[in-house]
């Protein structure tokens, strides 16, 4: 399967975008048909977007499956894809600052999310030689399984949860970048509550303990899919964390920070987020799931 999963990958770095694309596309709705964690999207999108009929967040799903086989699509292909390329398809915003900071040899944090062609940043990073970490949950299956592989082979290495303070630290002391998806369900023993969307989310504080434990700089790095084609990685920041004197305050506060940044992108392009994720699945002690 890992085999037939590269050789696709090689195939669709051959055929146009728009072909490649709107063959991803098909899948995803395909998917929404079938039915593949539609309940899951349809109740989150009801608790983000309350103000919305249920046609048009039905509508919205739609969109976010379709958008969603796109954007897997053009991960398939990235690691095929030549520098020029990779190139023409980016539209960079302040990834100079990005990079002026990447510069200073302290090490950079990079908080970011499940949002729009995520996974070509790590392939931008690897092209322009600059080393990435990214804490990442263990993934399993062969599709999954070449999916590590595939990045691997781009340069970024995987820091798993357990231990990922230890490790994200060191690498950062080497000067290299940690990036930490802060958009995903935490169990309580692991993360912290925030507002998400006027509700609170169980939320790693994993790049804000890094920041303060290292003196790291923290930014926060997002993708966009445009209408004419292009994706832009956009970067905000830099967050600097308060200190207090109150360790855990002043972790909530710059996690809370980073994540408004991120709610907004998510608000202005909802289609592009992952909403078959169940974000608020953790809740705050005495609180029942919904």
């Amino acid at each position: 399967m890992a085999i037939f999963t590269r050789l696709l990958a090689s195939l669709l770095a051959l055929v146009p975008r728009p072909l490649r694309r709107g063959t991803g596309r098909l899948l995803g709705s395909f998917a929404y048909a079938l039915g593949l964690r539609r309940r899951v999207a349809l109740e989150n999108l009801a608790v983000a977007f309350p103000d919305r009929s249920p046609p048009e967040r039905r509508r919205l799903a739609r969109s976010v499956y379709r958008q969603l086989g796109a954007s897997l699509a053009d991960f398939a292909a990235a690691g095929a894809l030549g520098d020029r390329a990779l190139e023409r398809l980016l539209v960079l915003d302040r990834f100079e600052l990005f990079e002026r900071l990447f510069a200073e040899g302290r090490g950079v944090v990079v908080a970011s999310a499940h949002l729009g062609s995520w996974e070509l940043l790590g392939t931008l990073c690897a092209r322009r030689g600059i080393p990435l970490n990214v804490v990442t949950r263990k993934l399993s299956g062969s599709v999954n399984r070449e999916l590590v592989a595939a990045r691997a082979r781009s340069g970024l290495r995987e820091i798993p949860p357990r231990g990922a303070l230890k490790l994200g630290a060191a690498a950062l002391r080497r000067g290299e970048v940690v990036v930490n998806l802060i958009d995903q369900n935490m169990l309580p023993k692991r993360g912290i509550f925030v507002d998400w969307f006027g509700r609170p989310a169980c939320t790693t504080p994993a790049a804000s303990l890094l920041s303060l434990r290292t003196g790291a700089p923290t930014i926060v790095a997002l993708s966009v899919d445009q209408p004419d084609g292009t994706v832009r990685l956009s970067v905000e920041g830099p967050f600097p964390v308060a200190r207090t004197g109150s360790v855990a305050s002043d972790v909530r506060a710059h996690t809370q920070a980073l994540t408004n940044v991120i709610e907004g992108y998510v608000r202005q392009n909802p289609e592009q987020w992952l909403w078959l994720h169940r974000r608020w699945k953790t809740r705050p002690p005495g609180e029942s799931v919904r």
